[in-house]
């Protein structure tokens, strides 16, 4: 074992599809470079757990040689012995004493089971085929939905309250049907009301208040098995609580924020937000904290003082485009966001564009991204009389390679860590307007040379760059050129790399 490779520990609830999971992804490059094996450590249940993982493979995405851990599948598989079992399946398709109605739509179907007095029993869907969910009735109200897995077997189900929905427990199973663990929620607040983990074989039982002192249980088993030492990094505030809670000398410990870690209006001196409130009390118990930002290292120190465990290390900003000499679509100006109007601000980003459609008649807003406000946005477009302006395309496959093809890309946001939007705008050759708040925009833009950093709010002004970068073409494509120039040389994976080496000398010593 000593002469493995050392591991690292990446630290997250689930690997999503937003900028957080892009950035972890361009660490386990730099971590493989480094010579260590990342292992992405998931706390979330998923069904599809193995297909995602399998689509998330490749150059852009989960490299080759990194690793993934996740707790349900380490916990079922401990008590797996026939893979190929397939515990619920007769109970749910059988229809003894019952009628049975079917209903399809395309590989869809629908199976409805009713008694000889027709109540419903219970629902059962297939997709192609394969049983994907099925729901069990009482007294006309679902009470137990089983979810299958894409083994084939149900690997989850839980409790329903008849009278309001409400879960009151979930359990997750092996292929044979033992269940390795078990959640139980208050009638009355729907808050955790304990964690179980079960070992059948030895006929026992753990019970944790909820889910983070269970997730911080087998986590601390995990890194005091592992050897040598590992590195392990926690990504998020929960992730940071489950990785305090672990014994101090298992693992070389970091901390990254990903966030503005304030309520509104996201500056120091505000206060901090629910989530980043519980881990970040404990700073001083953290051997390196990294940040994005030097002035978000500056607000840490402002509010927490100065621990000497606060270091700077950015994204890496790359260009993932894949299309060398961008051709840009005249008039194009894009954005890649998740359609949340809170955060996002794109209800201003639209006001912006009304005024921006009047003054530029070849101007088009391409809106790219799906989220909650969608529907809020597009009716805004039409309350404004510039729906024929604006087209929301949803998610696009190639994010980066259409940012490469507009003529600038835009961020409203009320407050970031450090965007992956605007710096892999700037990598592909695209600049970027952005309004100037904590964090990011100052910091990977240069006001006149790549872009154009506006005071937060000014939607005239914000307007009026816009106009400009619309109608000088050239200036426009020099910026791109400047931009693209700088995140090779600034925030290029060997610069990050360098850092990412002297934090864990740091976490060494500190740890």
């Amino acid at each position: 074992m000593g002469h493995d490779r050392r591991k690292i520990y990446i630290i997250v609830h689930e690997l999503g599809a937003a900028g957080r999971a892009g950035a972890i992804l361009d660490q386990c490059h730099m971590f493989l470079e480094l010579g260590l094996t990342p292992v992405i450590v998931t706390f979330k249940y998923e069904p599809d757990y193995d297909r995602r993982i399998r689509e998330r493979r490749g150059a852009n995405a989960i490299p080759e040689g990194a690793e993934t851990l996740n707790i349900h599948k380490d916990l079922a598989s401990r008590l797996t012995e026939d893979p190929d079992a397939d515990w619920s399946r007769e109970e749910d398709e059988d229809a003894t004493g019952l009628t049975v109605s079917e209903t399809r739509d395309g590989d869809k179907v629908d199976y409805h089971y009713l008694d000889m007095r027709g109540r419903l029993v219970k629902h059962r869907q297939t997709v192609g085929g394969t049983t994907v969910r099925t729901t069990y009735y009482a007294l006309g109200s679902p009470h137990i939905v089983r979810q299958y897995d894409e083994a084939g077997f149900c690997g989850h189900e839980t409790t329903l309250d008849v009278a309001t929905g409400a879960m009151l427990e979930e359990r997750f199973f092996t292929p044979e049907g033992r269940c390795y663990a078990t959640r139980h929620l208050k009638v009355t607040t729907g808050k955790q009301d304990g964690a179980f983990q079960h070992d059948p074989a030895q006929g026992t039982s753990i019970r944790y208040g909820h889910n983070t002192p269970w997730h911080t249980a087998w986590l601390n088993e995990v890194l005091t098995s592992t050897s040598p030492k590992p590195l392990a990094i926690a990504e998020q505030p929960s992730s940071m609580l489950k990785l305090l809670g672990t014994d101090a000398d298992a693992s070389d410990r970091l901390y990254m924020c990903h966030a503005n870690v304030f309520k509104a209006p996201y500056t120091v001196g505000s206060e901090l937000r629910g989530d980043y409130g519980p881990p970040l009390k404990k700073l001083d118990e953290m051997p390196v904290m990294v940040v994005l930002t030097e002035k978000q290292k500056q607000d840490f120190r402002a509010t927490f003082g100065d621990t000497g465990n606060v270091v700077v290390i950015p994204n890496v900003m790359r260009d993932k485009s894949g299309v060398g000499d961008p051709q840009k679509v005249p008039g194009r100006i894009g954005v890649a966001s998740r359609l949340v109007a809170e955060q996002k601000r794109l209800d201003d980003l639209l006001h912006i564009w009304k005024i921006v459609a009047d003054a530029v008649p070849h101007a088009h807003l391409d809106i790219c991204g799906g989220g909650p406000d969608r529907p809020n946005l597009e009716a805004l477009t039409r309350e404004l009389g510039i729906e024929e302006r604006v087209t929301f395309r949803g998610w696009v496959k190639n994010g980066a390679e259409f940012m490469a093809s507009c003529v600038a890309t835009v961020n409203t946001s009320r407050h970031e860590g450090l965007p992956l939007s605007i710096g892999e705008s700037l990598a592909s050759g695209t600049p970027v307007v952005a309004y100037d708040i904590n964090y990011g925009p100052s910091d990977l833009i240069r006001d006149g040379v790549d872009g154009v950093v506006v005071p937060d709010g000014d939607r005239a002004a914000f307007a009026e760059a816009l106009i400009r970068l619309l109608s000088d073409e050239k200036a426009t494509r020099r910026m791109g050129r400047a931009g693209a120039r700088r995140m090779q040389s600034d925030f290029s994976a060997s610069n990050i790399t360098r850092r990412w080496k002297k934090a864990f000398a740091l976490a060494a010593r500190r740890s």
